[in-house]
């Protein structure tokens, strides 16, 4: 059992059935009303249920992120699977994993082609979590080969006999492959290492051991990738108590190294515990020692005797209103390439099914709008939102017990109906759906167990739920229905946030699934922020079971930022529209010759920052051809561009001063009328940024000749901006 059942001394007591309408309430369309399951509908008066809860639509408390949804691996091995239809709907935002069970044993026992059979894996799943616009934790102990089956105690862990080569070569090449994979420091997360706590699977080696990994670890990433986003300890659970490794000494430990992680993790695999308990006491822990903007994330829950539709309800209930900002879901049973999600889809053969706990993600995610605030009871509780431009609010119950215990009645009392009767009427009655989850292998949909249209009078709306089985979880819909999985779904919005450029038609591309079995047209819509025009098409067909993609055209005409907003049946994406007059940011690079990790591409990404330079030149350009010169980098766009003015990042840190390591010598050339023109040059420069103006001119290409740099070895750059005036 998941807690302790609440005492029973007062009986519960139940709404006799007789008379399921009080008040003025009237039904206008009756549905389905299973035994044993006779919910109340009482616009005036409160339920007398044992267990009560309220949820308040006035108070918003921002919009819903779906923090709690997260996968551990829980993907095919190379991504593909499942289909998109079991998972769009989910809206997942993290998935976990690093090849973990993948034959070669990893870096330590398979040196580099154990680990690239891993990273391999890391890369493809990265991809789909990508177009899923999810982000990825890259669990760098699986890639060593530190899963809990793939090593021995005896094989090599990092820094053993004191030797941190080899590890020190490992972060290095995951680093180096992060940067070559194209993952940006906000779509992935770098766990250091899984359950070090737990010695006997996964450290068996020192603590000590342990803590200089993390602090050599660290720094190392910090200095090859300063914006990489560390998460950890992902120790079993957060204690400063128990028989386990403490919280408050890991901190201790990390505060005095200056190797602090970006996200504190833990997991939640022990009967009993609360998400609220844990995350106050992590942010207690995080403000003792003056640890600001630390995210929380809970990567493995929950216990393996919690896993039902109800209990799986409550708990993502608890995570919203502790603000945890990430969840990942565990794995109990067969690990680790199956598209199964971590147990919400079922395997039959060669087809996969939707289970209970998929319907609770999927319902979760259709809370839309602004999440609002409700007050749980000793054992249920619930996470409810109010969307007043989709005309609905609904809530998501669940129970902490979990364990088939008749729950007997709960009353939901919700408020604020007064404030949004017109946001949620419809033909001038509000309707209302009550559907429970019944906690079962395979589930085609939830069940219907009341349909009804009410009138309310007074601002609250009271419902009974005889809620006969903790196993299951229930949901209320007030206003517009639509709790099915959608026919069409925006799968993908490309580029977002959107680049620019003064009266430049920007093409922002919109990817359309079709989950049924027949082609579907569809009249999609369009809005933008003033200083924006924008245009698409007026209709688009999406083949069944298939993708179709429709190309919106936005263009700049004013100077402040914005948004276009695009809406597709019920559903809409918003992307913004950041300003720049940096013409550099939209053309192509290329260069004489490029060291590895280093790429051309940084040139035109918006970092100026020197301190963002990494090993190798991860973070900017850094030419390939040692104490060879001339070196260029060349900017090529699709169409002419009119151009006066350039600036040059060179290299220039306290570490790495421009004076020693920066490009001294260039020319500035344009392509005018198909021939090569210098339009400026700089001779003898010692500063990190270098501005050259010239007579306007159009060109569809601009060409930096570097000459010479300050240690005459090899030229480095940071970044390129070009102007038109």
């Amino acid at each position: 059992m998941i807690s302790p059942r609440p005492p029973t001394a007062e009986p519960r007591t139940k709404r006799s059935a007789a008379s399921p309408f009080c008040g003025s309430a009237a039904p206008g369309a009756l549905g389905l009303t299973l035994p044993g399951v006779v919910p109340g509908w009482l616009p005036q008066a409160a339920g007398a249920g044992a267990e009560q809860v309220t949820v308040d639509l006035t108070k918003s408390i921002g919009e819903p992120d779906y923090s709690a949804t997260g996968f551990l691996h829980g993907l095919n091995q190379d991504g593909t699977r499942p289909p998109d239809e079991f998972v769009v709907p989910l809206k997942p935002q993290l998935f976990r994993g690093g090849g973990s069970t993948l034959p070669g044993g990893g870096w330590s026992v398979g040196g580099m082609d154990g680990y690239r059979v891993r990273w391999r894996n890391v890369v493809d799943r990265f991809r789909r979590a990508a177009l899923l616009g999810a982000e990825y934790c890259i669990v760098t102990s699986d890639l060593w080969g530190a899963n809990g089956v793939d090593i021995k105690p005896t094989d090599p862990y990092p820094g053993d006999n004191g030797d941190w080569s080899n590890y020190e070569r490992f972060v290095t090449q995951v680093i180096a492959d992060v940067h070559a994979a194209g993952m940006r420091p906000d779509q992935v997360q770098l766990e250091i290492w899984n359950e070090p706590d737990y010695g006997a699977v996964y450290w068996p080696r020192p603590k000590s051991q342990y803590e200089e990994m993390w602090r050599r670890g660290v720094r190392l990433i910090r200095q090859l990738e300063p914006q990489a986003r560390i998460e950890g300890p992902t120790f079993t659970r957060i204690t400063v108590t128990e028989t386990s490794w403490h919280m408050d000494e890991w901190l201790d430990m990390v505060v005095a190294s200056d190797t602090a992680p970006n996200i504190l993790s833990w997991h939640d695999l022990i009967p009993g515990r609360d998400p609220v308990v844990q995350a106050k006491l992590a942010r207690d822990l995080l403000a003792a020692r003056g640890l600001a903007g630390v995210q929380l994330e809970i990567n493995e829950y929950p216990a393996s005797n919690g896993l039902d539709a109800g209990y799986n309800s409550w708990y993502v209930a608890r995570m919203e209103r502790a603000e945890i900002d990430y969840g990942v879901l565990a794995i109990y049973g067969a690990c680790c390439m199956y598209p199964e999600l971590d147990g919400l889809l079922l395997s039959k053969g060669d087809q996969l099914v939707r289970t209970a706990r998929w319907w609770v993600y999927q319902r979760y995610a259709s809370i839309t709008g602004q999440l609002v605030q409700s007050t749980p009871s000793n054992t249920i509780d619930s996470v409810a939102g109010l969307d007043r431009a989709a005309r609905q609010a609904r809530i998501l119950l669940g129970n902490k017990l979990g364990d088939g215990t008749d729950l007997g009645t709960v009353t939901v009392t919700v408020s604020g109906m007064a404030a949004n009767d017109k946001a949620l009427r419809q033909r001038g009655r509000i309707p209302a759906r009550l559907e429970r989850i019944p906690d079962q292998p395979e589930l085609a949909e939830p069940e219907v167990i009341k349909d009804l249209e009410l009138k309310v009078k007074g601002d609250t709306l009271t419902m009974d739920i005889d809620w006969t089985n903790a196993n299951d979880a229930y949901v209320i819909t007030l206003g517009k229905q639509d709790s099915r999985v959608p026919n069409i779904a925006i799968a993908g919005v490309s580029p977002s946030p959107a680049l620019m450029l003064p009266q430049e038609p920007t093409a922002i591309t919109v990817l359309l699934r079709n989950f049924t079995n027949s082609p579907i047209t569809v009249r999609p819509g369009f809005a933008v922020s003033g200083g924006y025009t924008v245009s698409g098409p007026d209709r688009v067909s999406v083949p069944a079971n298939g993708d179709a993609q429709m190309t919106i055209t936005v263009t700049r005409t004013g100077t402040a930022a914005g948004e276009l907003t695009v809406t597709v049946l019920r559903q809409s994406e918003t992307v913004t529209l950041t300003p720049s007059d940096n013409w550099v940011r939209i053309a192509n690079l290329t260069a004489s010759s490029t060291h590895p990790p280093s790429s051309v591409n940084n040139l035109n990404d918006g970092d100026t920052n020197s301190e963002h330079w990494g090993g190798g030149g991860a973070g900017g350009w850094n030419d390939d051809t040692a104490n060879v010169f001339p070196d260029t980098v060349t900017a090529t766009w699709d169409h002419a561009v009119t151009l006066s003015r350039v600036r040059i990042f060179t290299l220039d840190s306290p570490g790495l001063p421009a004076a020693s390591w920066g490009v001294r010598d260039l020319d500035v050339r344009l392509r005018v009328d198909g021939n090569w023109r210098t339009v400026a040059q700089i001779r003898g420069n010692t500063v990190g940024m270098m501005e050259v103006t010239f007579a306007s001119m159009q060109t569809t290409q601009l060409e930096l000749v570097i000459l010479d740099t300050n240690d005459h070895a090899y030229s480095r750059l940071l970044e390129i901006e070009v102007y038109g005036s």
